[in-house]
């Protein structure tokens, strides 16, 4: 597995465009996430000035209601959004790159929740306030605390996909390699060429299918 990634196609996509695009949609994701957060528990408490980002401030099922409010708005940024923008976050789509997968061809539902919500979330996301959002969830639901461990566990992995982006000549990340995505820049002269290439491709698939069926 090591040797195919290591000999997959050169991807021009620059790190700079990928970390801006990465911070937009980190700060995003994480102004979005609280809103409910913060919303809720002004609609409770009418003299409220300071509302730190813990499910704690909340008595009984409205710790339940204001964490599953936060992962809601997330999954709506991370993967909704991508999904009506055809692999775009706003990040994405203000620096001009998007998710395909391996192939360049549009992603799909299946790949942008293994990316987004099993990978960056559950698996990497010891810096994103919807992940620690379901970690003091599950503690509410269970009592486990599981932000600590979980938190440096994800930090670790995170390093290490960042590592990944650099090393290979595909730049793609761990949860790109699981979820068999790529980011790309969609001006780069490599994605126009390969959107033709696939485009003529198509058409040789439809020209054989007619013929078969005539």
């Amino acid at each position: 597995m090591w040797n195919k990634l290591r000999n997959e196609p050169v991807n021009k996509t620059g790190y700079i465009k990928r970390i801006i695009a990465y911070g937009i949609d980190w700060y995003l994701g994480s102004v979005l996430s609280s809103l409910p957060l913060i919303l809720l528990y002004m609609s409770l408490h009418k003299d409220a000035v300071y509302i730190p980002q813990q499910l704690s401030i909340f008595k009984g099922y409205y710790q339940v209601l204001a964490g599953v409010l936060s992962l809601s708005v997330a999954f709506v940024y991370y993967v909704v959004l991508p999904i009506i923008w055809k692999g775009q976050t706003l990040g994405k789509k203000l620096l001009g790159l998007k998710i395909v997968n391996d192939d360049y061809q549009e992603v799909n539902v299946k790949q942008l929740i293994i990316r987004q919500v099993i990978m960056i979330f559950l698996v990497e996301g010891s810096i994103y306030t919807c992940s620690n959002m379901f970690h003091q969830l599950v503690n509410v639901l269970t009592g486990y605390n599981i932000a600590s461990t979980w938190n440096k566990v994800g930090l670790v992995i995170t390093i290490l996909s960042g590592i990944l982006v650099i090393i290979l000549k595909s730049k793609k990340s761990l949860h790109d390699i699981v979820s068999h995505t790529l980011v790309v820049d969609i001006k780069s002269e490599d994605y126009k060429n390969m959107l033709l290439s696939i485009e003529k491709k198509n058409k040789k698939q439809n020209k054989k299918m007619k013929k078969r069926f005539a």
